[in-house]
């Protein structure tokens, strides 16, 4: 905290001074030095005490425990508030100069405004430096902070991010679920929203939901591989999120309902006779980048196609299905998804999806269809050799 804090203010407070001359102008503001002792080993300002090497290491890593309770035994709010207000001149800082300071604490402090931004300075010094001491504080700290982010982010993206983890811990190897239902069948979301990187900025592209238990482990601390996984997963909920939104640009006849439902309900005996001949499918999905789902669309076509065409044309007899406006559906979204440059997977996956909000029914069924209109050519392009 003590390094994140320095950092802020250095821009507002002798912005032109080198690190080492910084770090000793806020030391000195900061703690009540006998001039007796000035420039002298008890002088953590000095040079007989730190050297330039060491201020550097301060302000990029924050300062030892010794120093820590050093300036802790010499703390003094009356000089470190008037050096906030005012320059070495004496000289009133401007309106800008103490709004500025204020907006780049805030993360630190919410009420913090330029009346009182050397107060609350002072205070959180005073933290950062009795966290350094014990080192117990700052956990606390941590996840008090962690956590206020995340009360501010789920206001703004909470409902987002938890469509984007259909409510499950974003967490590779957890499963929990991000909602309660007590005996009244009454639900309340119980969850938290990590930022990926660590970075105070809310923005969609680096938050994501988790349960408390992954959160607090993820917030103490978490390795670079971690991290990366996360991107990963996060990469793939915006992806789908992009694909949804995409497709909720074009609607699907109604009748792709009864298709579905008709092959939920299929007989085994009207399968068996049916083989067919998956022969265009490897040409429009790299086998040898997607060969799972080159293996699932063959196996659905092979089994279901000629089940699923009788069953467009029956309907489409009956008037309850306009066979040839469902292909131009169907064809249009694949152009749509493909226009975004997402994988196979991906298109697969969102037209599955897309299907299944419409029908409400099982995405086996909804994915066996999508299937069918790869091989009868609605969805995918040839493979350009």
């Amino acid at each position: 905290m003590f390094t994140e804090l320095v950092h802020a203010i250095h821009p507002h407070l002798m912005k032109d001074a080198d690190v080492p001359d910084f770090m000793r102008n806020i030391i000195q503001m900061l703690c009540d030095i006998p001039e007796e002792d000035w420039s002298t080993k008890k002088d953590p300002s000095s040079e007989q005490a730190n050297k330039d090497s060491s201020l550097r290491k301060f302000y990029t890593k924050g300062p030892t425990k010794k120093l820590a309770k050093s300036m802790l035994g010499r703390l003094t709010s009356e000089n470190f508030i008037e050096a906030i207000y005012h320059d070495d001149s004496l000289n009133d800082r401007t309106d800008t100069v103490l709004e500025s300071l204020a907006e780049d604490i805030q993360p630190f402090a919410e009420d913090v405004d330029k009346d009182n931004v050397g107060e609350v300075l002072f205070d959180l010094f005073k933290q950062s430096l009795d966290f350094i001491v014990n080192p117990e504080l700052e956990n606390d700290r941590i996840i008090a902070s962690a956590k206020e982010a995340s009360r501010k982010a789920k206001g703004i993206y909470g409902l987002g991010l938890l469509e984007d983890c259909r409510h499950t811990c974003s967490y590779p190897g957890c499963g929990k679920h991000l909602q309660t239902v007590n005996d009244k069948y009454h639900t309340a979301n119980n969850y938290e929203v990590a930022g990926i990187k660590g970075s105070r900025s809310l923005s969609y592209e680096n938050l994501i939901a988790m349960c408390h238990d992954c959160f607090q482990n993820y917030v103490f601390k978490h390795t670079k591989t971690e991290e990366k996984d996360l991107v990963t997963i996060k990469k793939l909920q915006s992806d789908a999120r992009s694909m949804r939104q995409t497709l909720d640009e074009v609607a699907i006849e109604k009748g792709i309902t009864k298709v579905i439902y008709n092959l939920s309900k299929a007989k085994p005996t009207q399968l068996l006779s049916l083989n067919y001949d998956a022969l265009r499918v490897p040409e429009k999905i790299d086998e040898e980048l997607y060969l799972f789902l080159v293996d699932e669309v063959t196996a659905h076509v092979t089994k279901y196609y000629l089940f699923i065409e009788k069953t467009m044309k029956d309907l489409a007899q009956q008037s309850q299905l306009s066979d040839g406006l469902l292909r131009a559906q169907i064809a249009d979204s694949y152009r749509k998804l493909a226009e975004k440059k997402k994988s196979p997977e991906i298109i697969y996956s969102a037209l599955s999806e897309k299907i299944r909000s419409i029908t409400k029914q099982d995405i086996r069924f909804c994915s066996i269809v999508v299937s069918y209109f790869i091989q009868s050519c609605e969805v995918f392009d040839a493979i350009t050799k």
